[in-house]
Order: structure tokens, then sequence, then C-alpha cells
């Protein structure tokens, strides 16, 4: 987010305004707003939210954090470490910008998308035949610098295009570094280059995020997908676990990297997992000494 996202004409809201809770689907976000709105000029750090929403609704946990995040799907809200101590803080600079329209989804590559992709939900699976309305959406958001193309586009009802919506909005702080990770192949490869976004920042990549890029049918077991990236694909990778008002935050740091194999991550991995077989079934054959 940048300041020149921020909407300057429109007044911010008084932190009471009962009009908060109309804005959010969940009760703790809205609080989160409020709670960024009384501290503008004192941003609150993640530790001091967690102690809010514990006073206020008597728990706080990994979903606290991301209620804070999600603000951020109206208003712009700024994360940066304070220069006394180095800790993480988050300031609400203004409401958000309107988001510009849209490239028009032309009705070939519709038909395109309905014919090859089939005419269902690719979440859920449902369609005309169960009475759902299609809406065709982007893979990776625009806004995270997905194109208008066949391959990131998907259908989906209409019900888990705007809950998408609406979770993709409590990860913009993080869209680039997704939307460079989410178009690759393979989970290798995507886990790989968001970790590459974030050493570029100088930042650790949450586990959440490193979960969500992994997902893929039969090979998205992340803490596998990395262990594979260490120990076949070569990568220097380090976990840091930090524990936070009993709230334990999991984090991946890239150290080094190797470039990505000609054959594809993919086939660098099924080539190592053959030779392995191949060897232990040596092994086994092998006649025991004397």
């Amino acid at each position: 987010m940048t300041h020149a996202e921020v909407d300057s004409e429109r007044p911010l809201p008084d932190p009471t305004d009962p009009s908060l809770d109309d804005l959010f689907s969940s009760q703790e976000t809205a609080e989160a707003c409020r709670f960024l709105l009384m501290r503008q000029d004192t941003p609150p750090t993640m530790a001091e939210w967690l102690a809010r929403s514990q006073q206020v609704f008597g728990k706080s946990n990994v979903h606290s954090q991301r209620r804070l995040r999600e603000v951020r799907s109206h208003f712009v809200v700024q994360s940066r470490r304070r220069t006394s101590d180095g800790e993480w803080i988050y300031q609400l600079l203004g409401w958000k910008k309107a988001a510009s329209a849209s490239a028009k989804i032309s009705p070939r590559l519709q038909a395109e998308v309905f014919s090859k992709k089939g005419r269902f939900c690719q979440m859920c699976g449902r369609g005309p035949q169960n009475g759902i309305r299609l809406q065709i959406d982007h893979i990776v958001p625009e806004s995270w610098g997905g194109k208008t193309v066949y391959s990131n586009l998907e259908p989906l009802c209409e019900e888990h295009n705007h809950g998408k919506q609406a979770f993709f909005a409590s990860l913009d702080a993080f869209g680039p570094a997704l939307g460079r990770a989410l178009p690759r192949p393979n989970p290798w490869e995507r886990i790989g280059e968001l970790l590459l976004a974030f050493q570029e920042m100088r930042k650790p990549t949450p586990v959440e995020l490193i979960e969500l890029v992994a997902q893929d049918t039969h090979k998205g077991d992340p803490k596998k997908r990395l262990r594979e990236l260490r120990f076949v694909l070569g990568w220097d990778i380090v976990a840091h676990r930090r524990k936070t008002d009993g709230v334990t935050e999991v984090t991946y740091e890239l150290i080094s990297s190797q470039p990505w194999p000609a054959e594809g991550a993919a086939a660098a991995v099924a080539d190592y997992e053959r030779r392995r077989k191949e060897r232990k079934a040596t092994e086994r054959a092998a006649p025991e000494s004397d």
C-alpha cells in the first residue's frame, strides 16, 4: 500500500461510528478498525492489538492477527518497523480509493473458460444444474498483477467468488509477492518464488502464505515441499518460531536459493524420488555378508 492509494477527500469515521459494523463480516475486524482509528497518532504493534482483542472478546489467536489485516479491505493500513525498537506497527492512513474498473472479459474468453474448465464452480462443484449462477474470476487478482487471460481465469459461484474477494482483500499487503508466486505451475516453484519475494523485501515469510500457495491436488503438503526445496533442490531455508501473548508465529527465512532446474522443479523431485526408490530396492536385494 502507498500514500497514493488513500482517498484524501473522504473524511475518516469516528471510532464510535456504528456503521463500521456494516463494513466487515466480523465484529473482531470492526473492533480492529476502531482500534486503529483510535491509535492513528500512536500506531499499535500486533501484540497491542492482540491484548485489545483479548480484553474485548476474551480471546486472541492467529485469526485475531488476520482480523487486523482485514481492515485493509476498506482502509489503507501501512505496516512498518518502529525506529525506536524495530517492532512492526500498523498505522491507518485513510480510506482506500475505489478500485479501478477491471479489464473486460470478452464473450469469446468467457466461452473458452466455460468450455474448457467446465460450467461449474471450481471450489464447490455447483453450477446452473443446481440453480447456481456462475461468474468468471481472476485466479490471481488484477491488483496483484494477474492478467485477463485464459490461464488466469476460472468459473466460481457468486458465493465463493465474493468470499474469495473478501479473503484476498485481507492479504493485499502481500499482493505483489503472492501475485509473483501463484502463477507458477507447481507447489515447489510457488513456495520458492514466495520465499524469494520476501527475501527481496528482507522479511521472513509467514507460514500461512506458504500454506496458501502450496495447495495442489495430491502435492500440497507445505512441510514436505519445503523439505524437498531444501534437500532435493539445494535451497537454504530456516524456520523461526516466536511466541507472543500465547500465540506462536511461524515464519521461514530464505538464506540462499538455486536456479530452477531446466526440466522444472516437479521433474527434478520426481527423478530424485525414482533414484531413491531404486537405491532402496538395490539395498534390499543385495545378499547379506557372512
